[in-house]
C-alpha cells in the first residue's frame, strides 16, 4: 500500500473536501483525486459515497479512515522520537589517542553550549571503529586515517608529527634505519598508525624485526618505561611524560605524520550532532594539529 495514497484519502476524509486537502497538501485536485482512487482499486472497494451532494464516506471508507488515524498519529509519535533522539544523543567512536587526549576538550565544550546533548563514547582500533560506523553502530568517529568505503565521509581534522620514546637516549633525532633492528612496541592490527608505519618501514627497504604488539596505549608507554622496547606516539600525548621524565623522546628524522578524520555515513551528512560536532572540533584543530 502506497502511504501518499492513503494520506491523501486520510486528508480529503478529515476536510470533507478534495479542494480543501489539495491546498494542504499542496497538490493539484486532480492528482488528489488519482491517489485516492488508487487506494480505492489497492482495496478493491469505493471508500466516498460519489453521488451524494454532501460529502459522505461509504461503510468501508469509514473503516479505512479509522485504521488511517492511527497509523498518522503513531507515524508522527515516530517522528517525534527520533527527533528527540536525535537531537539528544551522541554516539562517538574513536582511537585511544583521540579519546584520551582531543575529546575532552571537545565535549566540554559541546556540553557548555548543548546541555541536553547526551554524549556516549566508545574507544577502539581504528578499523574497529570505521567498522562500526558503517554498521549504523556510531554516529561519527575520529580514527586514524585508512582506505574508507564509497558511503563515507572523511573530513581532515588533525595532522600530528610521531615521536620516537624509549627508556634509553637515543639522542635528539633518530633515523628509521636505526630503529629497524630495534625492539618496537606497536599498536595492534587495525591501528591506522600501525599501518602507517609499517608502509614507512617498507618504503624504504627496512623491515620491523623485534616487535610486541599491544592493544592498550598506556600499557604501551608503559612498558617504554620499564625498558622492554620503545614506542611512536603522537607528540601531543608524550609531552608532559616527556617533561616529568618518565622516558627519553626523539625525532624521527624521516619526519613521519598521522593524519586523523573525522568520519561519518553519508546518510547522516544532515544529522544535528554531525554539524554540532563538526563545528566544535574545527574550533580546536588549530591548537591540536602541531
Amino acid at each position: 500500500m502506497n502511504v501518499n495514497h492513503l494520506k491523501a484519502f486520510f486528508e480529503v476524509a478529515k476536510a470533507k473536501s478534495f479542494t480543501l486537502a489539495a491546498k494542504q497538501l499542496n497538490v493539484s485536485q486532480p492528482t488528489l483525486s488519482m491517489r485516492v482512487k488508487s487506494l480505492e482499486k489497492r482495496f478493491a472497494v469505493p471508500l466516498i459515497k460519489r453521488n451524494k451532494k454532501t460529502f459522505e464516506l461509504t461503510e468501508e471508507g469509514n473503516i479505512v479512515f479509522g485504521h488511517a488515524e492511527k497509523i498518522f498519529f503513531l507515524l508522527n509519535e515516530l517522528k517525534k522520537e527520533l527527533e528527540n533522539f536525535e537531537t539528544h544523543n551522541m554516539i562517538i567512536g574513536s582511537t585511544p589517542y583521540i579519546s584520551n587526549h582531543v575529546l575532552p576538550n571537545v565535549l566540554l565544550d559541546i556540553q557548555e553550549k548543548h546541555s541536553n546533548v547526551k554524549v556516549q563514547i566508545y574507544t577502539g582500533l581504528s578499523q574497529e571503529v570505521l567498522d562500526k560506523v558503517v554498521d549504523y553502530e556510531y554516529h561519527l568517529a575520529v580514527i586514524g586515517r585508512l582506505p574508507y568505503p564509497d558511503n563515507i565521509v572523511s573530513i581532515p581534522l588533525l595532522k600530528t608529527k610521531l615521536m620516537f620514546i624509549s627508556k634509553d637516549d637515543m639522542g635528539e633525532r633518530v633515523s628509521l634505519q636505526e630503529l629497524a633492528n630495534y625492539q618496537i612496541i606497536l599498536p595492534e592490527k587495525g591501528s591506522a598508525t600501525r599501518d602507517y608505519l609499517i608502509r614507512e618501514f617498507a618504503a624504504r627497504n627496512l623491515t620491523i624485526t623485534n616487535s610486541i604488539d599491544c592493544e592498550n596505549p598506556p600499557a604501551i608507554g608503559h612498558m617504554v618505561q620499564l625498558g622492554m622496547g620503545g614506542a611512536f606516539f603522537p607528540l601531543f600525548t608524550i609531552q608532559r611524560d616527556v617533561q616529568e621524565g618518565l622516558y627519553h623522546m626523539a625525532e624521527i628524522e624521516e619526519d613521519l605524520f598521522v593524519d586523523y578524520d573525522l568520519i561519518f555515513l553519508k546518510d547522516r551528512r544532515s544529522s544535528n550532532m554531525v554539524r554540532i560536532f563538526t563545528s566544535t572540533m574545527k574550533k580546536l584543530q588549530r591548537s591540536l594539529s602541531k
